[in-house]
């Protein structure tokens, strides 16, 4: 597993997708890829985000690929299984250490900022 924290340290942004369609998971990676971006997290607000993933994962694999808005644990472990290498949840912290016993993927907590 390559080192996520160093990774984002490095590039100091992650771009957060969201697709409809799965169709579409490998060309964009590709793109992120070519233009710099080795990292993106996709995000589960839409029913493709397991199938992007699990594409991305294997068509893509130098393409650090995470999944994000993961609000319980059956869809971290969706999450886990397709191959994501980090989860971002706004309210999935305690619950995700039994789903990542060895700490894979990564658990990043989404903290919400008052404006």
């Amino acid at each position: 597993m390559r080192d996520i924290y160093e990774l984002f340290g490095r590039l100091g942004v992650v771009p957060v997708v969201v697709l409809d369609d799965a169709d579409r998971a490998i060309p964009l990676a590709r793109a992120l890829l070519e233009g710099g971006v080795p990292v993106m997290e996709v995000t589960y607000r839409t029913a493709a985000a397991q199938e992007s993933i699990r594409r991305i994962a294997e068509a893509v694999p130098e393409m650090c690929v995470g999944a994000g808005t993961v609000l319980d644990v059956k869809t971290a472990e969706g999450a886990q299984s397709a191959g994501a290498q980090f989860i971002v949840s706004p309210r999935l912290q305690r619950a995700a250490a039994h789903v990542v016993p060895r700490a894979e993927p990564a658990v990043f907590p989404r903290h919400r900022h008052s404006e």
